[in-house]
């Protein structure tokens, strides 16, 4: 008896109760239990206890009747599977309630042992596979969080239910560098971590707040029923601090951070489209001020999501419609003042907004991962343009090349570098790829690894703005690289005073470079103070606009074929 199902029975008519309880005591592998109950009020009742496993439902009772008897019974328990008992007289409204939500109808005078088990077991399966189909049509599958579709519909519930008119925060949080983590880690790793943030930002919230996966790493919060904006602001803190607590996933510590952005109901849009806009919007707004923050949603941020947007589109036909042109910075060996080398430096020539600096586009390449097709036009435009020089002239001059964090680390690097060297005719010694300190501090071991493979190729590797970021001096021990290139805020520092502590940090890496027998080059010179500093300290080469601005190519032709293009 303890292993059967119960079935609750709502019937007043004594007959019928006895005709229904011997057909389910029939036999000796009798699977339900039965429990009856004569009124509705009483039925509501036993199905409050959470015992029965199906409802057959008569429509017809002392203190309810016909289809609000089983709206009242479907609205009360919705997840219970019901079955009506109808008579002669009133199968249409048996089969309304089947359109409305009954699993079944059986006519009373129609009814044996055989139909009404069928009809129960039917009833049953039927309704634990619509519950199936419908948590996967509103829950994400890898967090168990409410999807895209659920998320709408509380939204709404949460903007259309309120009596009085109270704040809602409705957040929009991303991952930050959660595609790093993927392409690094393995997704194995990606959707733990993706679990651990729902775990946690759902221990965070109220009960009676929504977290929701959109998909990738993209959260949406809401905070409903909030006195004011402070509330929120408190409890973003909260949900910010618990997200940047360290993750182990696998014995591995991981340190994540995210980006959020808010709208709120009602001063920031009437409904949920408006409302999820805005805070997608000023998520954009905190990953432009670097990460790591949440944003307010304000009607200026309209305008810069709406430019970003433009922006990118533009950004993915640029390539198609030739549209990029390198620019190039000499470079000069201080001591004999030669013109060595140069920097290859991308320019965007938009058809409606003139020339753009790197500034204003690499971020979003970056961010879309248009930077790596970007990135091998760059390189295989530089090794022509390096070879053609090198036919022309006696002393051939070298490019150096940026590389971006997404192109680094894509593992077909090594092999782009070698095809456009073979391309190109160029000898690997005449290029050299800059990476920034950052870059390669963000995973040693690995960028080691990359790094001993482009030695192999033959090119040579800089580290970019050194000295801004956290190098260990035994690692960089490690690192096989050819040159430091210090930082121009370094250089900038440099005013000709003469006082004695006057560039001591480009002191240091001048002495640094010495040390481990590497090329120094002074980035950023503006004045003759800067160079002479420069020189006096024993660097190497230098660049910057006291000796040459980035220019095109057919003007740095014509640049390095004067007498006079040497450092002064």
């Amino acid at each position: 008896m303890a292993d059967r199902q119960v079935v609750l029975l709502i019937e007043d008519n004594p007959g019928d109760v006895r005709l229904i309880r011997e057909m389910l005591a029939e036999g000796e592998d009798a699977i339900f239990e039965l429990a009856c109950v004569g009124r509705l009020s009483q039925g509501l009742e036993y199905l409050a206890t959470g015992s029965a496993c199906l409802v057959l439902l008569d429509l017809s009772l002392p203190d309810s009747y016909g289809f609000d008897t089983f709206l009242k019974v479907y609205a009360h328990s919705p997840k219970v599977p019901i079955i009506v008992l109808t008579g002669h007289d009133d199968q249409t409204v048996a089969l309304a309630a089947v359109k409305t939500g009954a699993q079944d109808y059986l006519v009373k005078g129609k009814l044996d042992r055989e139909l009404l088990l069928r009809s129960m077991q039917y009833s049953i399966e039927r309704k634990r596979y619509q519950e199936q189909l419908e948590y996967q049509a509103n829950y994400d599958a890898l967090t168990g969080l409410p999807n895209r579709n659920l998320l709408r519909d509380r939204l709404r519930q949460s903007v259309f239910a309120q009596r009085f008119v109270r704040s809602i925060g409705v957040v929009f949080l991303d991952i930050d560098h959660f595609k790093f983590v993927n392409d690094s880690l393995g997704h194995n790793t990606g959707d733990k971590l993706l679990q651990n943030v729902a775990e946690r930002l759902s221990e965070t919230v109220r009960d009676g707040d929504t977290v929701a996966r959109l998909g990738g790493d993209e959260f949406i919060l809401i905070l409903s029923d909030q006195p004011g904006q402070e509330v929120i602001y408190r409890a973003m803190q909260r949900i910010m601090s618990r997200i940047a607590e360290p993750i182990d996933i696998d014995g591995q510590e991981l340190m994540v951070t995210c980006s959020a952005g808010i709208s709120l109901y009602p001063q920031d849009g009437p409904d949920v489209e408006t409302l999820l806009k805005n805070a997608d919007a000023a998520m954009y707004q905190a990953k432009e001020k670097g990460r790591n923050n949440f944003q307010f949603y304000t009607a200026e941020m309209n305008r810069q999501v709406s430019e970003r947007l433009k922006t990118e589109t533009s950004l993915r036909r640029a390539l198609e419609r030739d549209e990029f042109e390198l620019y190039y910075q000499p470079r000069f060996n201080v001591g004999s003042g030669a013109l060595v080398g140069c920097e290859a430096l991308l320019r965007w020539q938009h058809p409606e907004r003139g020339l753009l600096l790197p500034e204003r586009f690499i971020a979003l390449a970056e961010e879309t991962g248009l930077i790596v097709p970007i990135g091998e036009w760059v390189l295989r435009s530089a090794c022509d343009q390096a070879r053609a020089w090198q036919k022309e002239r006696s002393a051939p001059i070298a490019v150096s090349v940026n590389l971006s964090m997404r192109q680094f680390r894509q593992e077909a690097l090594a092999n782009a570098i070698d095809d456009a060297l073979r391309r190109s005719g160029l000898e690997p010694r005449l290029l050299e790829m800059e990476l920034t300190e950052s870059l390669i501090m963000h995973d040693t071991e690995v960028a080691i690894r990359i790094l001993l493979r482009l030695r192999e190729i033959g090119v040579d590797i800089s580290v970019d703005d050194f000295g801004t970021g956290h190098s260990s001096l035994s690692y960089l021990t490690k690192l096989p690289i050819s040159a430091l290139k210090i930082d121009q805020s370094f250089v900038q520092d440099i005013k000709g005073s003469g006082r004695t502590d006057e560039g001591l940090v480009a002191q240091t890496i001048i002495s640094l470079a010495r040390n481990l027998k590497l090329k120094v080059v002074g980035e950023g010179v503006e004045t003759a103070a800067q160079f002479e500093f420069l020189k006096r300290h024993d660097c190497d080469e230098v660049q910057g606009f006291h000796l040459g601005k980035p220019m095109p190519a057919s003007e740095f032709e014509l640049f390095a074929a004067r007498p006079d293009a040497v450092g002064s």
